[in-house]
């Protein structure tokens, strides 16, 4: 009775006795605090990298995730999110593939919101930005986009989203920092043109 219980719990007697003489066969376990992972962590700091159209993996699952570059209108539905899938590579080669995000309002990208920064601009340092903290940010990140890009200004898509396609394949140099949601992972935090020169690209 026994026997067959074991049988039916997937147990095989005559393989688990094969098994025990093979292992008491095998001799002393050696030291196995050498092995070690090589692959240092991703520190705070500037890397080489490359804006993507697409970017695409298999999940754990076995399903394909898909992530494309994009400008697309935000939840709260005032404002945009421009999104761009970013590779990047360090210096031993090792790759990570993230995004960043540019959040904006439509009316951050007119000659009037233009002027208004430039004019706060030279005032910031006694009287700080104020309500034009925001949209100076959002032109600062796009600026540095279209610098990126190489263009004289970016063009508008029929949904009034900027056109992207000058940035693909376009290399830049991007910021890491730990994540504002999980600090255990990191987050684009700027991105430039041309290579730091004050401070090591890792």
């Amino acid at each position: 009775m026994e026997q067959t219980v074991a049988q039916e719990a997937g147990y095989d007697y005559h393989q688990e006795g094969s098994m025990s003489e093979a292992v008491l066969s095998l001799g002393d376990i050696p030291d196995l605090s050498g092995i070690e992972d090589t692959q240092t962590a991703w520190e705070d700091g500037w890397y080489e990298g490359v804006i993507l159209e697409r970017r695409s993996f298999t999940d754990k699952n076995g399903n394909e995730r898909v992530f494309e570059s994009s400008d697309a209108p935000a939840k709260g539905g005032d404002s945009r999110n421009v999104q761009i899938q970013v590779q990047i590579k360090r210096q031993d080669g090792r790759e990570l593939n993230t995004s960043a995000r540019v959040n904006y309002q439509p009316g951050d990208l007119t000659t009037e919101t233009l002027q208004k920064v430039a004019a706060q601009k030279e005032k910031s340092k006694d009287e700080g930005w104020g309500p034009l903290f925001r949209p100076f940010m959002s032109l600062l990140q796009l600026g540095a986009l279209q610098k990126i890009a190489g263009v004289r200004q970016f063009q508008r898509d029929t949904d009034g989203g900027l056109i992207l396609t000058p940035l693909f394949g376009k290399k830049a140099y991007f910021k890491l920092e730990p994540d504002d949601r999980n600090p255990q992972y990191k987050q684009v935090a700027k991105f430039r043109e041309n290579r730091p020169t004050k401070v090591a690209v890792l």
